[in-house]
């Protein structure tokens, strides 16, 4: 069977909590992480409608990309409030509520790349770094006959991976030495005699957190029965992580035409912008939700158009004065393009694991705003 556990691990493989922004309240909101989850509701809040929807459906579990109590601050919680009154119907039908909010929008393959690909960009970078792995460096000093082995067995467990290379390894031969004492049980030598050992040292890179992983497979490769090692801390850092996304068009075109590909492609019947429609754009800045606050980090790295959702005022009227020209795509819009892929992604998760798994789209418009 199936639990709510199962798709919560599935989720932060997708996007690691680690990621989220201290302020963020993301992971399970609601619910009970062994209960059944045999079918599961994607959406991009969880409102009214869509519990409406997700009781109707017979559904266990709905996975939004927004935290139902992200902006709720309550010291009850009781049916007649909105906020209860989602929870209580909740409890009361055994459907669990899980978010992945900022830590999807940083993640690689989350909204932001959603949105980044779907319009045509190229050569794509962060907005903002917001995190970078640690790494660490390990040591193992293996005879030379057991090197390949032991080598296999700590890139197998995570070890050796730079940029978009693996199994990056160094080894060099030596001499080792050592005197198996009393109660010692060598795979080379006796007990009370000097050895020497024809031995390689082999070393690699290895994220911080996975470390005793790999040492822990070092160790069973290899056949001393005291093994040396040694780990050192390294300055440089690893795979990176950011909020938002630069790159370049294909080519060059002007603002209107670009706005009104914006309209097509996510489906909407209107978009605001800002700037002069006749500039011709290339580079590209995005992010998806509210990203107003990364219209200048956007500008300084030579962004010539930006668009993300929620834009007032004052923020538009500091694109104009710095010359970059700004669509407002709404912030649903912007974001409820990660639904169907969070339901692609639980799907493949269910045919690799063999899950009896059923994952449905919500069909609410949670398009909040309309115009006359």
């Amino acid at each position: 069977m199936v639990q709510v556990k199962d798709i919560m691990a599935v989720m932060e493989k997708l996007a690691p909590q680690k990621l989220a922004e201290s302020w963020d309240r993301v992971g399970l909101a609601v619910g009970d992480p062994s209960h059944k989850a045999e079918k599961i509701l994607v959406a991009l809040d969880v409102t009214k409608e869509v519990i409406d929807e997700a009781i109707a459906q017979n559904v266990d579990m709905i996975v939004t990309h927004h935290p139902m109590l992200l902006f709720q601050k309550f010291d009850s919680i009781t049916k007649d409030t909105p906020l209860g009154n989602k929870i209580f119907r909740l409890i009361e039908h055994g459907i669990a509520a899980f978010a992945a909010h900022t830590n999807l929008d940083i993640a690689q393959g989350g909204t932001n790349d959603v949105l980044a690909e779907l319009i045509g960009l190229q050569n794509i970078g962060f907005l903002e770094e917001t995190s970078a792995q640690t790494l660490r460096k390990i040591v193992v000093y293996v005879p030379a006959d057991h090197a390949k082995r032991v080598r296999e067995a700590m890139c197998h467990a995570g070890a050796g991976h730079i940029g978009n290379y693996a199994g990056c390894t160094f080894s060099v031969r030596g001499e080792g030495t050592f005197l198996p004492l009393e109660g010692s049980n060598p795979y080379l030598g006796k007990q009370g005699v000097l050895e020497k050992a024809d031995e390689i040292r082999l070393e690699t890179i290895v994220p911080q957190e996975l470390t005793e992983n790999v040492l822990a497979a070092a160790l069973q490769a290899h056949p001393y029965e005291e093994v040396a090692y040694d780990i050192y801390p390294v300055e440089q850092t690893g795979k990176k992580e950011g909020i938002g996304r630069i790159g370049t068009l294909p080519e060059a075109m002007e603002f209107t035409a670009f706005a009104q590909m914006l309209k097509q492609k996510l489906g909407l019947t209107h978009i605001r912008v800002t700037g002069d429609g006749k500039k011709k754009i290339q580079k590209v800045a995005l992010c998806t939700g509210s990203g107003a606050e990364f219209l200048m980090p956007a500008y300084r790295m030579g962004a010539e158009a930006y668009l993300t959702g929620d834009m007032k005022f004052h923020e538009a009227q500091k694109a104009v004065e710095h010359g970059i020209c700004v669509a407002d795509v709404t912030h649903y819009a912007s974001e409820v393009l990660i639904v169907p892929v969070l339901q692609k992604a639980l799907q493949q998760a269910a045919k690799e694991h063999a899950w009896d798994l059923e994952v449905i789209t919500s069909q609410v418009d949670g398009q909040t705003f309309w115009t006359i």
